[in-house]
């Protein structure tokens, strides 16, 4: 019953603050293997992506004698581990694009794909690999560049190629990084056009850009893409509530106060399903970007801290603070001293 009033109470405030319609066609999409996804905040070059045409080999002429055999040299000996870690790092510094040859290469990628979209492609062979489209977001560096990206997702999707959830997920946090999350939101509020899918991390990832910085009519439209996509409601997912709810006290007004009001319920629900992890100390090496959940201390990390506006905005509301939300707070670590928010 209190899932289904929360439901109702977002779809109220929705309502309300919507100002646009959202297309009501979702397109269903299923995952497909992760693609790799480089560091963002590398400026390492990631590997060459577009296939380039084969070098003829020099055959031997007949006048020439017997070919000589290759003796084999034997491998010098690393002298030391300090060595091999300066040579590793040189090789590391050397791979990395100047701001003028990160355009260049990011052109040069365009020019590669654009006569290859569409179903009047002018060239077919060699044909575009999904990695591509990485490669071109990890390369753009502004609003502009990642709007021209999403103007040749059509292409792609008429010749019958889906995007993947890794992809999605990629695209977010370049949005987010490049402060432009409104253009994230109207690429998944528009389904039909770019066919991009929402998995619930991208879902997570477009919240948490919008919830502090952003009018609460765009968070509500951001949550309302939970429907859209075929995701579980805000309201189930613990993260989601939470950043909705934090968006909503922060709001502070009649209509956003009913819904945190309705959602705090909702989230004290979750915590027996979503046991307390202390997160990661300062220092502790984290996992690559490549490796599939490797950013899954982020939400631990967005949670931590919007159960702590929760648990503010609660205690400022009533005059108490929330036992449920103030034990959970304190069993996952969040909480050094009692009194202490």
């Amino acid at each position: 019953m209190a899932s289904f009033v929360a439901r109702r109470a977002t779809f109220n405030i929705r309502t309300v603050y919507s100002r646009r319609p959202l297309h009501n066609t979702p397109i269903l999409l299923r995952k497909k293997a992760a693609v790799e996804i480089e560091d963002l905040f590398s400026d390492e070059v990631v590997g060459d992506l577009i296939p380039s045409e084969p070098v003829p080999r020099n055959k031997p002429s007949p006048s020439a004698g017997p070919a000589k055999k290759a003796v084999a040299k034997p491998a010098p000996k690393a002298s030391s581990s300090k060595a091999s870690s300066v040579v590793t790092a040189k090789q590391k510094k050397s791979r990395k694009l100047s701001e003028k040859d990160r355009v260049a290469r990011f052109n040069q990628i365009l020019a590669f794909l654009t006569p290859r979209l569409g179903r009047n492609a002018t060239v077919k062979t060699p044909m575009v690999r999904n990695s591509v489209w990485v490669q071109l977001v990890q390369l753009a560096t502004t609003q502009q560049q990642l709007e021209t990206i999403t103007g040749m997702f059509a292409g792609w999707t008429e010749t019958g190629h889906k995007f993947e959830n890794s992809f999605s997920e990629l695209f977010v946090r370049r949005c987010e990084e490049l402060k432009c999350p409104l253009l994230a939101l109207k690429v998944y509020g528009e389904c039909a056009k770019y066919s991009l899918p929402l998995s619930l991390p991208a879902a997570r990832q477009l919240l948490h850009s919008l919830h502090q910085k952003y009018p609460i009519e765009t968070v509500m439209t951001a949550a309302a893409l939970y429907d859209v996509h075929n995701l579980p409601s805000v309201s189930q997912d613990i993260v989601s509530a939470s950043l909705v709810a934090s968006a909503c006290f922060k709001h502070n007004s009649k209509h956003s106060l009913n819904v945190a009001n309705v959602l705090v319920p909702q989230i004290k629900s979750l915590f027996g399903g979503h046991q307390p992890k202390p997160l990661a100390e300062e220092g502790t090496e984290q996992a690559p970007a490549s490796i599939p959940g490797a950013f899954s201390e982020k939400p631990s990390t967005w949670l931590k801290w919007t159960l702590k506006k929760i648990d503010k905005a609660t205690y400022k509301q009533k005059g108490k603070r929330d036992k449920a939300i103030r034990r959970w707070r304190e069993r996952s670590g969040h909480i050094i001293a009692p009194a202490s928010f």
